[in-house]
């Protein structure tokens, strides 16, 4: 890897490499090279170090390519694209530099001070052509001190041009669009764009994650734990299958369909944006486990399972003391994993358990003979409804969750939209009810319909609730001149024969 000899530095004027830039015949973002991650107070600063004719470090470049037919020379920056970008954009106006006054712009700028900074003398490194290897050891060592490259970007560097890398960019980042010069992986337009658009949706990714390549490195691991069929520790697959599929990744539409199967089911259930379900965290061992599990699940009860537990996480945080008995030790233990988004084998293991007992417990299974029947009937006179199963948690504390199902049940019959409820007690809405007893007679209820404070969870719950119904019933909701709640364990068949289709 020792080079022929070292690599002297020339003086290039600043005119010159804008020209290169704009032209396109020097390359400011190769694979390799990190995102943008400075702010606009670094840019005026750094603006501001060439306007008073300070130095700043040295740019390296390197030959791309030889057009031999246009007898064109391309060039490629190896370290500098941040300040090259810079330099582009304040001479143009755009990004941070539009309809900015933190500084001076370009076009403000006495004909003098143009000049000066147009002439300004740049040290520029030229690697010519010391192949692509070289290249890439280079840009290594230079970051290796002074904001050094995280773990992702060092992978980057060595394998941001393989087919696994540009997959899972291509999940990550939906400005991302490689050639098929650089990619034989032709993705699903509908599919990419459905997974791009739910991490963006739902803020999955932070700005900063964004900027230092964290959001490639989240799907990363997500496609290398799909590889592996197990849990690992850390990233330690990662660098494996980034030089397995380097050269081909011919299984990537299997992966991507299993991906986008798994997050459809997530996205189905229609969480609100600041769920305890989008922690990323979270979000991966749900990814995982619904790709693991082999068996149809029912998702109104599987969302209930979640809901319930984030219900606890509540309770645990909070420190009260009056309901911590309905926290066993596994899920005070996911809690804990969880908030430290710990990366340890053992932790992967624990959260992917609980999330697994959750989609077993929601598994399709053989109604009792009295709540089949009862749902059968009202499937046969046509009449709508939907489902709730309390839990202890929501019987405790006196609140239910609004699973997908029963909010469309009560936005479809025009009782109640969620969508339109502003957050909190203040503008919880209350409406007239009944309880079906098993003689068929009606106690009066009040529904009360709100979202919570904070996260925005769709709640519901029914005044003398708890005399009417345990943890193991199955609660229905129909329209019949009011709001009206069934309990599956009692006969309601004449009753609902005598209602109007």
């Amino acid at each position: 890897m020792k080079l022929p000899s070292s690599i002297p530095s020339n003086s290039v004027k600043l005119i010159d490499l804008y020209n290169k830039v704009v032209s396109e015949n020097l390359i400011t973002g190769p694979d390799y090279q990190r995102k943008l991650v400075w702010k606009k107070q670094h840019k005026y600063a750094f603006i501001e170090t060439i306007l008073l004719n300070f130095p700043f470090p040295e740019i390296y470049v390197a030959s791309a390519e030889l057009d031999l037919d246009a007898l064109k020379a391309r060039e490629v920056v190896v370290d500098g694209q941040q300040r090259l970008s810079t330099i582009v954009d304040y001479i143009n106006g755009t990004n941070d530099f539009k309809n900015q006054n933190r500084i001076k712009s370009f076009d403000e700028l006495p004909e003098q001070e143009k000049r000066d900074f147009l002439n300004y003398l740049v040290p520029v490194k030229d690697l010519k052509d010391i192949g692509n290897d070289n290249i890439i050891e280079v840009f290594k060592r230079i970051n290796s001190t002074n904001y050094p490259l995280n773990t992702n970007e060092i992978l980057n560097a060595q394998y941001g041009g393989g087919e696994f890398a540009t997959f899972c960019k291509m999940l990550a980042d939906k400005n991302y669009q490689p050639t098929l010069i650089e990619t034989s992986i032709l993705l699903s337009a509908d599919k990419r764009d459905f997974i791009n658009t739910f991490f963006e949706k739902n803020k999955v990714f932070s700005d900063n994650d964004i900027k230092r390549m964290f959001d490639s490195q989240y799907i990363m691991l997500i496609c290398a734990t799909i590889l592996e069929g197990q849990y690992f520790g850390r990233s330690s697959k990662i660098n494996e299958y980034l030089e397995k599929y380097n050269d081909e990744f011919q299984i990537h539409e299997n992966i991507l369909s299993k991906i986008y199967n798994s997050i459809s089911l997530i996205d189905t259930l229609d969480f609100p944006e600041k769920s305890y379900w989008f922690n990323k965290a979270n979000l991966f061992t749900l990814i995982i486990e619904i790709i693991k599990f082999k068996n149809h699940v029912n998702l109104g009860a599987f969302e209930n399972n979640l809901n319930e537990l984030e219900n606890k996480v509540d309770i645990y945080f909070a420190g009260d003391e009056s309901y911590l008995s309905l926290i066993s030790p596994d899920e005070t233990k996911y809690f804990e994993v969880a908030r430290q988004g710990s990366h340890e084998l053992s932790s992967r293991q624990h959260r992917g358990n609980v999330i697994c007992k959750m989609l077993e417990n929601s598994m399709e299974r053989e109604e009792t003979t009295n709540s089949e029947m009862i749902l059968e009937k009202l499937t046969e006179k046509n009449i709508k409804y939907a489902v709730i199963l309390p839990t202890a948690t929501g019987l405790s504390k006196s609140i239910m969750d609004a699973t997908k199902g029963v909010r469309e049940f009560l936005r479809k019959e025009g009782i109640h939209d969620y969508q339109t409820q502003d957050f909190g007690p203040d503008n919880k809405i209350k409406i007239q009810s009944f309880l079906i007893e098993d003689n068929l007679s009606e106690t009066p209820t009040e529904a009360s319909l709100y979202r919570s404070n904070g996260r925005g969870d769709y709640r519901i719950w029914f005044s003398e609730l708890k005399s009417f119904a345990e943890v193991s019933d199955k609660l229905v909701l129909i329209n019949n001149d009011g709001l009206k709640i069934l309990n599956t364990k009692y006969d309601y068949l004449k009753y609902i024969e005598e209602m109007q289709d």
